[in-house]
C-alpha cells in the first residue's frame, strides 16, 4: 500500500514540544495552545506526561464538554495531528476542513486503518476487572517492589490468565488468544498502572517489546511458553 504524502518531520518521532511547534502551536505560560475553527486545543505538561486538552464548545443544539487525555513524548506530528482531528470532527462531524494539518490527520487515521486490515492483531486477552486486580494487589502486598526489583511473567493458561511473580502463581479468569509469556519489570507495572479500571474486563495485549494493559504501554519481553508449567 502506497504511504500517504507527508513531509519527513511529520512522521518522525521528536520531543512533544517540538511536535507542537511544527503543528503552529503557540507557547503560552502554561504550556501550548492553538484554535482550529472555534474549537481550541491546548497542552500542558504533568509530572509523568503530558495532557491534550480540547475545549468546551456549544452549538444550538448540542454541548461538547472539554475533553482530556495523555499524550507522551516522543511522538510524531502526524500522530498527534490524528489524535486532534478525531476530537475537532467530534464537534464539527459534518464539516470538511480545508486546513492542511486536520487534513493530514485524517488521512494518517485512514492510511493506519488500511495497514490494520493487513496485519493480523496483536495476540490479546481480556481479564476478569476485578480478580485481576486482586491478584495484582495481591503481589504488591506481598513483594516490595520499590525496594527490590523483580518480574512478572503473563501467560495463558485454558480459560485463565496466568501470572508468576517470584514464588507466586495466580490465576484470573480471561478469554482470548495469546501465546507465549511477556515478562514486565514489577517496578515499571505498579508504577504506572492505572489506580482503576473502569471497565467489566482488562484487557491485555502482547507485542515484541510491550504489554499494553487497558491502552497504557509498558516495556515487555516476549517469550515462548516454558512448557514445564502447561497445565
Amino acid at each position: 500500500m502506497s504511504h500517504p504524502d507527508f513531509p519527513p518531520p511529520m512522521i518522525d518521532k521528536m520531543p512533544l514540544e517540538r511536535a507542537l511547534e511544527l503543528l503552529d502551536f503557540i507557547p503560552t505560560a502554561t504550556g501550548y495552545t492553538r484554535k482550529w475553527d472555534d474549537l481550541e486545543f491546548s497542552a500542558g505538561e504533568s509530572f509523568d506526561c503530558w495532557f491534550l486538552i480540547r475545549g468546551g464548545f456549544c452549538t444550538k443544539r448540542t454541548a461538547f464538554p472539554p475533553h482530556e487525555e495523555r499524550i507522551y513524548s516522543p511522538i510524531a506530528p502526524i500522530d498527534l495531528m490524528a489524535t486532534i482531528y478525531r476530537r475537532w470532527s467530534e464537534v464539527y462531524f459534518s464539516k470538511e476542513s480545508l486546513d492542511t494539518f486536520l487534513i493530514w490527520g485524517k488521512e494518517w487515521i485512514d492510511y493506519q486503518r488500511e495497514i490494520r486490515k493487513l496485519i493480523p492483531p496483536p495476540p490479546s486477552l481480556w481479564a476478569e476487572r476485578e480478580f485481576f486486580r486482586h491478584c495484582l494487589n495481591y503481589i504488591e502486598q506481598q513483594y516490595d517492589w520499590i525496594d527490590e526489583e523483580y518480574d512478572i511473567v503473563f501467560s495463558q493458561a485454558p480459560g485463565q490468565l496466568r501470572i508468576n511473580a517470584k514464588e507466586i502463581e495466580l490465576y484470573c479468569p480471561a478469554r482470548g488468544n495469546w501465546i507465549g509469556e511477556m515478562t514486565i519489570s514489577a517496578k515499571s507495572l505498579f508504577r504506572w498502572l492505572p489506580k482503576r479500571f473502569i471497565g467489566q474486563v482488562v484487557s491485555l495485549q502482547a507485542k515484541s517489546d510491550k504489554l499494553i494493559i487497558d491502552s497504557r504501554q509498558f516495556p515487555a519481553r516476549w517469550s515462548e511458553h516454558d512448557k514445564s508449567k502447561q497445565i
